[in-house]
């Protein structure tokens, strides 16, 4: 895949052969761009991301008090606790199991708190709005204890699960954002292929328009590695493509591959 990358990026000539190029080497094609991108924002997160979920575990296992929720109630040895990220001072989490009563906005703004957590419900702030989580409703389900040894677990899943999952759910959208745009693209590309005399199908230029993202796709690998943003990317991107795209037509023009023949139409009963 990487003579494709180069020849995409350098040789407007190759747009010829991608247009007619079998629609499994253009879908591997596409994930190779989705890995490439995966892989950017991996050692993202590897970098960025990880050592702060790291220290918050640390923090919970060592400052959050024990607590046990049975039968829709949250009881804990502690006295009521107030707890702030050592990290983002403004994710402080109040934590009063004696509390029956229902948490008002206006007490939480009082208490300069993001959460609270009462005997019954938890309650979070979210741009001015509160959102209540009724654990009264649990009922009689099996009691449930959350101590140092559950953050520790919580940790392990996110090195095997969410991590996993937060790549593999980029991969995908990254992958279908590609797709998408080339449809875009092609639909342009009708209009612009019959300026430049190219002659091709919708398909052959959805090829076409695919490899002309690959500058872009690349930028924006780039730019999710990077510990600060590209300027101007988001404008940028689709005019690089965009031009990409012409210089395909162009290159494709003259000795075009022919266009790909309609299904042929049922026999006349």
């Amino acid at each position: 895949m990487l003579p494709d990358i180069l020849d995409s990026l350098f040789r407007p000539a190759a747009y010829r052969r991608f247009a007619t190029e079998p629609a499994p080497r253009s879908a591997a094609y596409a994930a190779f761009l989705s890995v490439v991108f995966i892989g950017a924002l991996g050692l993202s997160v590897k970098l960025r991301l990880v050592p702060v979920f790291d220290r918050t575990f640390a923090w919970l296992e060592t400052s959050m008090p024990p607590l046990r929720i049975s039968g829709g109630k949250v009881t804990s040895t502690a006295a009521p606790v107030r707890l702030v990220h050592p990290e983002f001072k403004s994710v402080a989490v109040e934590i009063d199991t004696t509390r029956a009563a229902p948490v008002t906005p206006k007490d939480m703004e009082a208490l300069k708190v993001r959460a609270f957590l009462s005997q019954n419900a938890l309650y979070i702030e979210n741009e001015g709005t509160v959102q209540v989580l009724d654990l009264s409703r649990g009922g009689e389900d099996q009691p449930v204890l959350l101590d140092a040894d559950s953050y520790r677990a919580m940790h392990r899943s996110f090195d095997w699960v969410f991590y996993p999952a937060l790549l593999l759910t980029f991969f995908l959208l990254f992958a279908a954002s590609l797709a998408a745009f080339g449809v875009v693209y092609a639909a342009a590309g009708l209009l612009a292929g019959s300026l430049s005399g190219a002659g091709l199908s919708f398909m052959q230029l959805w090829r076409i328009a695919l490899h002309a993202q690959t500058a872009a796709a690349l930028l924006r690998a780039l730019d999710t590695a990077l510990p600060f943003p590209i300027p101007g990317l988001v404008y940028a991107s689709p005019l690089i493509s965009a031009g990409y795209m012409w210089l395909g037509l162009r290159g494709a023009r003259g000795n075009a591959p022919p266009a790909e023949p309609a299904p042929a139409a049922p026999p006349a009963a």
